[in-house]
């Protein structure tokens, strides 16, 4: 298939392009703040858009209709995008009494019970307040009460919110953006004997869809499934992720089968196709058809709330929806108009479903294998029919891969290359796995039968297990460090857009536009590595009760660890330091030291100078000294005088004498330091006219200079 000839057979196309921009414009620049007026500001748009048709009769002016809708578009992407105000009446870092509703079921985590709210009202000057602001709630794991909430549980609490914390880490995944954008901007831990449950609310429909996806986990569990099996089927099935561990999600993403983990089209298609033909008899009249597009419709959004609608599945969900509509009126629709209506409806009904990994990487997969597909197929004639089906395969696979490359490699700075390999394995497993859940939900009735099926089921994701763990430790599963900029990702995706539409026109001119854009790639790869190669830079990092420092010369990197526990450095940091480490382009060739395991630098010609004297570590780097303690043994000696330094770290080790030894010029306060501590020195600092910085709050601390 290849792309429709003319704009005409896409509509929803061209209604996309400035909504999007609109929805993009407000959120990279705030161009609009929240106003009654704004609607005001629409009405009047739409008012304009209707004149102009009326204009429009006349051949002469249709551009200035055309003009008009696409500002009215533009704007409603803008306004739609507003966030909506919240109360002032949420009091921070202090006790609250609120009455709080759950929005989903709690999950249960490896130290905590997790939960995220809508606080519905909040206790004010002796009056209660009406509000709309969500957070997320940690309840003790220990609380045995709280295991027992549900989806629409109304709770009333005493609650103390803390602000999300930016942790200002280089290149680490920014938690608290993710969590704004999605209208959450608070946490707050409840303590057992600080809430109570009053009432289960929440809309029935969803309720059932929870309630039946609960059931169907435990059917798995009674029938054979455990461990890794039970999690994989659940998330395969159900797209309920709580039970996949951070180990199974490594396996997967390292060898190109995260797709699998989640429901998507691949899914949806292959329950629709089954339940369209058990339901073949109701074709003949046009009551009957009626009713198997609304049994079929009412199919996809129920299964869809019971994965717990994530934008892939809002995406399948929609088009399919669209598909079975079509069906029902005898109308064959053009796909990527189908694609586009899609996008619009989830757009209009949430604007930041744009910004989500999943409704990116989903969109672009599909319109990628519908484009590419054809062309990639045809490439290789194979008359065998098992080929076939294995060529088929490989070409679905490297069609999604040429449309996601770029932005897989922007968010995730890996490539999994032996994506081919673990699809050819990944894809018909899940399909056989996807149809034995269907057949054990159909069996369950029948205990012996069910059991069979149930090993059968385990079975079956035991060896897609096993064979993704095997193809993610085979040498080189993994290109590492690939990290681009966004700039650079617009270059790539540039390229291979443009390159396509060379395929279907045969016009040269998009292969000079192609050649234009791989030497703007090549220009800004050239720009980021003398920026590279003159970069120095020193990190504190912002880790909760951890402490962490790095230094930095163009791509080597050392890191001083102070703790000494034996878990390896990569567990305890990957999650704050990973992408920091791909963006300098040191995957395998950073260093740790350790000054209390008198643990050394790996090169001898190490371009960090390191000194241990008294539990202190002394640092020489790009012209500047810092101290690092790692153990309290200054608090048995007595001072002589004190050491100036440029940057004294303060940390959760730190004797309490310190400040008689050194005279720093800055006190970097890092997040391993308790609050009792914390004021300590901050009060000491004020007395003492020496500057502070305090990663807990501020971010992390990083000093850049370049040469020298």
């Amino acid at each position: 298939m290849s792309l429709p000839i003319s704009i005409k057979e896409v509509p929803f196309f061209k209604l996309i392009l400035p909504f999007i921009a609109g929805i993009a414009c407000q959120y990279g620049f705030e161009i609009f703040s929240y106003s009654l007026w704004n609607y005001a500001f629409l009405i009047f748009l739409l008012g304009v858009v209707l004149t102009t048709f009326l204009l429009a009769s006349n051949w002469m002016y249709r551009w200035v209709f055309g003009i008009a809708i696409y500002f009215f578009i533009f704007f409603t992407g803008v306004i739609l995008t507003i966030k909506q105000p919240t109360t002032n009446k949420l009091l921070t870092n202090s006790s609250n009494r609120a009455i709080i509703y759950l929005l989903d079921s709690p999950q249960l985590r490896t130290k905590s019970i997790r939960a995220q709210v809508e606080v519905k009202y909040i206790q004010s000057d002796n009056s209660w307040w009406a509000t709309n602001e969500k957070m997320l709630v940690y309840f003790s794991i220990g609380d045995s009460l709280a295991a027992n909430l549900t989806y629409g549980s109304v709770l009333a609490v005493e609650l103390n919110p803390q602000p999300i914390a930016q942790s200002g880490n280089p290149y680490q995944f920014d938690y608290k953006k993710y969590l704004s954008d999605r209208g959450v901007n608070y946490t707050a831990y409840l303590k057992p004997g600080k809430w109570v449950l009053l009432e289960n609310q929440g809309v029935a429909i969803k309720k059932s869809a929870l309630f039946l996806r609960n059931k169907l986990v435990s059917l798995f569990r009674t029938n054979g499934l455990s461990n890794d099996e039970l999690a994989v089927a659940s998330a395969l099935t159900l797209g309920y992720q709580d039970l996949l561990d951070d180990e199974l999600r490594q396996v997967y993403s390292s060898s190109g089968a995260m797709h699998i983990l989640s429901v998507s089209g691949l899914h949806i298609g292959i329950l629709y196709v089954l339940l369209s033909f058990l339901l073949t008899f109701l074709d003949k009249r046009v009551v009957t058809r009626a009713i198997k597009a609304l049994i079929l419709l009412a199919f996809l959004w129920f299964f869809s709330l019971l994965t717990g609608l994530p934008p892939c599945v809002q995406r399948s969900a929609l088009m399919f929806s669209f598909l079975v509509i079509g069906d029902f009126f005898e109308r064959k629709s053009n796909i990527y108009n189908t694609l586009a209506a899609s996008v619009f409806v989830l757009l209009v009904i949430n604007p930041y479903n744009l910004l989500d990994i999943g409704f990116q990487l989903s969109y672009l997969a599909v319109i990628s294998i519908v484009f590419f597909y054809p062309y990639v197929y045809k490439i290789i004639y194979v008359k065998n029919w098992a080929l076939e089906k294995v060529w088929s395969l490989i070409a679905v696979s490297i069609a999604a891969q040429l449309g996601t490359f770029s932005i897989s490699l922007f968010y995730f700075s890996q490539f999994p290359n032996y994506f081919l390999l673990a699809n050819l394995v990944a894809i018909p497993l899940s399909t056989i796995a996807l149809y034995l859940s269907v057949l054990l939900m159909i069996v369950s009735p029948i205990p012996a039968i069910a059991g069979f099926v149930g090993k059968i089921f385990s079975l079956t994701i035991s060896l897609l297990n096993h064979s993704l763990e095997y193809i993610e430790k085979l040498p080189y599963s993994v290109s590492e460090g690939l990290h681009i900029s966004a700039p650079q990702m617009l270059s790539i995706f540039g390229i291979i857009l443009f390159l396509s539409i060379y395929v279907i026109s045969k016009r040269v001119k998009y292969i000079f536009v192609s050649l234009l854009l791989l030497f703007v790639f090549l220009g800004l790869r050239l720009n980021i590595y003398i920026d590279k190669s003159e970069a120095k830079e020193l990190v504190v990092y912002n880790i909760n009760k951890k402490s962490l420092v790095s230094f930095r010369a163009s791509e080597k990197l050392m890191f001083i660890d102070v703790d000494t526990s034996s878990e390896q450095f990569s567990d305890k940091y990957n999650f704050y330091v990973k992408g920091y480490i791909s963006a300098v382009g040191s995957v395998n060739e950073y260093d740790v030291i350790n000054p209390e395991l008198k643990a050394k630098a790996s090169n001898d010609d190490s371009f960090v100078k390191t000194t241990n004297h008294q539990g202190v570590t002394i640092i020489a780097f790009c012209d500047k000294t810092i101290a690092i303690p790692f153990k309290p043994d200054l608090d048995k000696m007595v001072s002589k005088g004190r050491l100036d330094v440029d940057y004294l770290v303060i940390n959760k080790y730190y004797p309490y004498k310190i400040l008689d030894f050194f005279k720093p010029k800055m006190i970097i306060i890092d997040s391993s330091v308790s609050k009792q501590a914390l004021a300590t020195i901050t009060q000491k600092c004020k007395l003492d006219g020496t500057p502070f910085y305090i990663t807990s709050s501020q971010g992390a601390f990083v000093l850049k200079s370049k040469g020298g």
